[in-house]
């Protein structure tokens, strides 16, 4: 089948894939075919706020404008806020043409902030032949909302009638019901969007769509009331109430649009199940293998009396199945007052103890626990339903939503209390991960008006409050202006960054200049306004006694002179949206002018860089024979340098010369490759892919839905997305069918085939295991270790956990469980790495890991289907065709993907051996490797590696004296630890921890590490063409010279080469750096050491063995450079004292 991307809007016949917002634009174009087919097409008109579930609609609607034209006019306007777009919708019908079909979407907690505009749009009807419908986002159970939102009363109370659909196909059917009962009837219309039909995507039968609508007949004169005021409303009113909503109740009863399913079924007792619930009941019922009589409320607003009696008849029990409730329910057992129905159950059970829960979603699986033993069906189902979720998981940490590699609030970092905190990125701040925290989270644009209430009661104490520029100018100014009035002492963080960054980076509706702020700000009292900014040479005509302008690095000393300041303040940080800055210069195929790197000889691994650039997502650890030590991604990073800042003197900005890029790896191409087995599909086939929001999980999911649609098949997804864009959890549930399925939401515990870990870390969560089953699934999982929130910001002391411990966590829900019937193992690969080797880019890495699954044979579907839909989607389509094939050669022949990259693991023996080489024009040092080698000749083969290395250093790094120093010691540790019984592990961790305090980074090795061999080479090869180096230095000596670091360049280097030949000084009466309190405390830390191990030796011994380790290892925690290793020497030294204490205790 071939197909085109935009058949799924223009495609007449036959089937289509759409997700939930998709679904929204094809109504728009199948309300416009249907008016063609009458003479006239209406006009239609969108506006309201972008807020998840329907964040994205708006730029869905922009990108359709064109083909949305092409049958009728139609305009988008992007809103203010929910407010005033309510109230243009109702202008819409305003216009004299009568014919405008008017949409408002919004998230229902902004639903819930407009009935004053809808009730008075209701009383004023709809133009002669317009219609205005509400598109609510119903986030129930709050993934991506400050708190749960549902519209279902606040509609009610201004008499909306509720279409509520319960699958994609059900939001166009539904949704030109809406539009045709607003036009008929003169009354506003909602449809209610749950998460899962909005987040979710199918294949839809478009003759599935296409409703016959009845229109019953209509006893009133249709007309638009324009003034609606006092007492003259009341006619209007009392139209709605007794003309209008008679006809609105007709028109749900002709149109059948609730239906009875199953009605022969019997056992006395069915199921009422309203909008997206009737898809958990159906999954739930499939699940336990029982037929009950269910009926299915596509209209939850007004209840349809007469359906709800008529399928009432002939059963006792009735279950109430709605989210939230009891909304449905109350009108259930009112419509059923005085009939032989025994009892209606929801909320409550029989014994007035809770039931349906009436909070957050409401899952298939719990409905077949709550259900099934009142519904007769089979125990041992059950069972196996609740020992799957009973399983028992150790604890892993959780991927939460992150800041962005470089998002302006990370500038925030010099903030140490606790602000107001707001909705919008910054709400991100308010995660454990983030030590400072938010005091609390308002609504949108509400921050400061929740201080003004407290701070009279707190004795007026100052405080900072986050405000985003889309809350701004959302609403905002109604927050400063209320804190003007009271007098508060407060300082607002207005964010100007250009983009609503957790909706789709739109930019905010209202956006003025900067400048034009400043002086609304102004204007509203506020008592001083500050600009910090990149470029504060562009407000220098706005200084003056109100106003104050930073450049970026002053912005610690800005927050501080605003503290003082008595009153209502603002301080505008003007610094584009990081994550939109990066796409704009992609668009306009623009590069970075600099790049951030990181050298990584003279890195120590402390995680400073983490926390100046509150953990930026685009930093990353590396294993190094000298342990770990951070890299900067690419592919993520910014380029904002706050990582720079700090003492650290391993990072270096690279300034390209023109035409110069980041060099692009590209693999040889692959063509044939072996079929894998077939995967069949004689059943509903189940997939589970989960990882990171931005990192292409839902574009594979896609990927495979088109490749299934090409074949024929059916493809149901649920993604659940949530906080996705700032690197949150995102799943992607896909059933995969030969046949058509019920509607579906969300998958069975323990029904997944397929299990595919995108991210090492979420594919170990209990709440996605539960998933699997060692009886059926089978798991291709990342291996790569990407960190969290927590772990980028704490990454001494929240490390990443042992990888071989999650994959065992894995495999024990999966088909590598000892007791599971498939003999298949699971899959790991490291996709990361894969991807950076091949591509340069990490990007790909889920589509390598997607090529891994198919080559398995655990796909029912064609290579071919895949790349077509690869090239169907147009991105990076070469290389996306590639990362497929790859994927599939490393399952296929794993040796070849080794020999192609080089990765064969170099030996011990092959690097000593090439450090013997490097020495060989040193007869004094290489005779000292020697020793030291065939004096420790039963240190295993890693062993020797790691002394061997280590003594070379050393050599380099002062002299062969200074070396032998450090082998003699050595020698002694080893004398003793080689009569006992543990592989020399004591020994081992000497020769580490040793090292490390005798090689500490002053300024000769800096400048050794800098400008040896090897060091500036690594850095230009990761560029296509010239580049110039510029280290970022700190030298202690210059510090009270200096307010930041300074760049060595190319002029420099010599400087740094002479430097690092008077290595010779180093200790001596002549060393000047060596009298600086930090290179003393190196120089005392080692003989503390020497001390803690000549303490320990005496009493090594069997039992004494693991604690003496964790003595010797202490010098691995001592790291960084100046205060930060004096804060790690410290804590060492801490640890020190609390071990040797327990040491002495038990064997001195």
């Amino acid at each position: 089948m071939k197909l085109d991307i935009q058949d799924k809007f223009l495609q007449r016949d036959g089937r289509v894939f759409l997700t939930g917002m998709e679904a929204i634009v094809r109504l728009v174009r199948e309300k416009q075919e249907r008016d063609q087919a009458t003479g006239h097409v209406n006009q239609t008109y969108f506006t309201g706020y972008e807020g998840s579930p329907l964040g994205g609609l708006d730029l869905k609607i922009v990108a359709q404008l064109e083909m949305l034209n092409e049958l009728g006019r139609t305009v988008h306007q992007f809103g203010i806020n929910e407010k005033t777009a309510a109230s243009a919708v109702l202008g819409s019908q305003f216009a004299a043409s009568g014919d405008i079909d008017a949409f408002w979407y919004g998230k229902a907690h902004g639903t819930m902030w407009i009935p004053d505009e809808v009730w008075l749009a209701n009383l004023s009807g709809t133009g002669a032949r317009g219609a205005m419908v509400l598109l609510s986002g119903e986030d129930h159970r709050s993934k991506s909302s400050v708190s749960p939102g549902a519209s279902d009363w606040v509609l009610r109370s201004s008499m909306v009638p509720i279409f509520y659909p319960a699958s994609i196909e059900d939001v166009i059917r539904l949704g030109l019901h809406a539009v045709a009962l607003s036009r008929h009837a003169g009354v506003v219309t909602a449809l209610k969007l749950a998460t899962p039909v909005c987040d979710g995507a199918s294949t839809v039968d478009l003759a599935g769509v296409r409703p016959d609508i009845a229109l019953p007949e209509r006893a009133f004169a249709k007309r638009f009331n324009q003034i609606v005021m006092a007492t003259g409303a009341l006619p209007m009113q009392r139209q709605l109430v007794e003309e209008k909503w008679p006809l609105v109740e007709a028109y749900v009863r002709a149109n059948d649009l609730n239906r009875i399913v199953d009605a022969d079924a019997g056992g006395g007792v069915g199921i009422v199940a309203v909008g997206k619930s009737y898809a958990d009941v159906r999954q739930a019922l499939d699940y336990l293998g029982l037929r009950v009589p269910v009926l299915f409320l596509a209209v939850s607003y007004p209840l349809d009396c007469e359906i709800v009696r008529a399928f009432a008849r002939g059963l006792r029990h009735i279950y109430v199945v709605e989210e939230p409730g009891p909304f449905v329910e109350e009108g259930v057992k009112a419509a059923l007052w005085g009939m032989d129905v025994e009892a209606v159950y929801g909320q409550w059970n029989e014994d007035g103890q809770p039931l349906i829960p009436a909070h957050g979603e409401v899952d298939p699986e719990e409905l077949a626990l709550k259900l099934g033993p009142r519904l007769g069906a089979a125990p041992e189902r059950l069972a196996e339903l609740q020992r799957v979720l009973d399983r028992t998981y150790p604890t892993v940490p959780r991927v939460t939503p992150m800041s962005c590699g470089g998002c302006p609030y990370n500038s925030f970092r010099d903030l140490r209390e606790k602000p107001g905190g707001a909705i919008g990125c910054s709400s991100i701040r308010a995660i454990e991960a983030y030590d400072s925290g938010v005091l609390y989270i308002p609504t949108m644009g509400a921050g400061g008006s929740i201080y003004s209430g407290w701070a009279p009661f707190n004795g007026n104490q100052h405080i900072y409050q986050y405000l985003g520029d889309g809350s701004y100018f959302h609403s905002g100014r109604g927050a400063i202006q209320s804190c003007v009035q009271g007098e508060v002492n407060i300082t607002f963080l207005l964010l100007f960054n250009g983009a609503v960054a957790l909706t789709g980076g739109q930019t905010p509706g209202g956006q003025r200049p900067v400048s034009d702020v400043v002086q609304e700000l102004l204007g509203l009292g506020v008592v001083k306004v500050g600009i910090v900014s990149e470029d504060p040479v562009r407000y220098r005509h706005l200084d003056g006694e109100r106003i104050a302008v930073f450049s970026l690095e002053r912005h610690a000393e800005a927050l501080e002179e605003f503290r003082e300041i008595a009153g209502t303040t603002v301080l505008i940080l003007d610094k584009e949206c990081a994550t939109e800055k990066g796409r704009r210069r992609r668009r306009q195929g623009l590069t970075p002018d600099e790049y951030v790197l990181i050298d990584e000889d003279i890195c120590e691994g402390c995680g400073d860089c983490y926390a100046q650039s509150e953990g930026c997502a685009a930093l990353y650890s590396v294993t190094t024979e000298f342990g770990d030590k951070t890299q900067v991604r690419q592919a993520q990073c910014a380029q904002d340098g706050l990582c720079i800042d700090g003492e650290c003197p391993s990072f270096a900005v690279v300034k390209p010369a023109k035409g110069t890029r980041l060099r692009r790896r590209r693999p040889e191409p692959l063509d044939e490759l072996p079929e894998p087995p077939e995967c069949p599909l004689d059943r509903p086939y189940a997939i589970f892919a989960m990882g990171r929001g931005g990192t292409g999980v839902v574009t594979i999911s896609h990927l495979i839905a088109y490749a299934a649609m090409m074949e024929g098949k059916y493809v149901y997804l649920s993604n659940n997305t949530g906080l996705a864009q700032k690197g949150g959890p995102v799943e992607a549930p896909i059933v995969i069918s030969a046949a058509e399925q019920p509607v579906f939401n969300r998958l069975f515990p323990g029904e997944v085939d397929l299990y595919l870990g995108f991210d090492l870390l979420r594919a170990a969560e209990p709440d996605n295991l539960k998933y699997a089953a060692p009886q059926r699934t089978r798991a291709f999982v990342s291996t790569a270790e990407i960190t969290n929130a927590e772990m980028n910001r704490n990454p001494r002391t929240q490390p990443f956990p042992d990888a071989a411990q999650l994959g065992t966590l894995i495999d024990r829900c999966t088909s590598k469980d000892d007791s599971a019937e498939l003999a298949e193992d699971n899959i790991y690969l490291d996709t990361y790495w894969l991807a950076e080797r091949l591509f340069s880019d990490t990007i790909f890495a889920n589509m390598l890991l997607l090529g891994a699954a198919y080559q398995a044979g655990v796909l029912p579907l064609q290579a071919a289907s895949i790349e077509q839909a690869i090239v169907l989607n147009g991105q990076a389509v070469e290389n996306n065709v590639q990362a497929f094939r790859w994927g599939r050669l490393a399952v296929a022949d794993p040796a070849r993907v080794e020999r192609a990259l080089g990765t064969q693991q170099v030996s011990a023996d092959q690097t000593l051996a090439e450090v013997k080489e490097r020495l060989a024009h040193d007869a004094a040092a290489r005779a000292l490797l020697d020793e030291g080698l065939a004096a420790l000749a039963d240190l295993n083969a890693e062993g020797q590696k790691e002394l061997g290395v280590r003594l070379a250093e050393l050599c380099v790094y002062q002299d062969v004296a200074y070396a032998r120093s450090y082998l003699e010691f050595v020698r002694q540790v080893w004398e003793v630890d080689r009569g006992l019984s543990h592989g020399l592990q004591f020994t081992r961790a000497v020769v580490q921890g040793l090292y490390k305090l005798m090689a500490y980074k002053d300024e000769y090795e800096v400048a050794r590490l800098a400008t040896r061999n090897g060091s500036e080479e690594r850095m230009r090869a990761l560029f296509d063409g010239e580049v110039e180096i510029v280290r970022q230095l700190h030298p202690p000596t210059m510090r009270r010279l200096l307010k930041g670091k300074i760049g060595f360049g190319k002029g420099l280097r010599p400087a740094l080469v002479l430097l690092s030949r008077l290595k010779g000084l180093r200790g001596t009466a002549f060393d000047i750096f060596g009298r600086t309190a930090a290179r003393r405390l190196e120089r005392e830390l080692i003989g503390w050491y020497c001390g803690l191990i000549e303490e320990v030796l005496p009493v090594l011994a069997e039992e004494s063995y693991g604690l003496a380790v964790e003595i010797a290892e202490l010098p691995d925690g001592i790291r960084g450079y100046e205060h930060v290793k004096e804060a790690s020497a410290a804590q060492a030294k801490q640890q020190a004292g609390r071990l040797l204490t327990e040491f002495r205790a038990k064997y001195s």
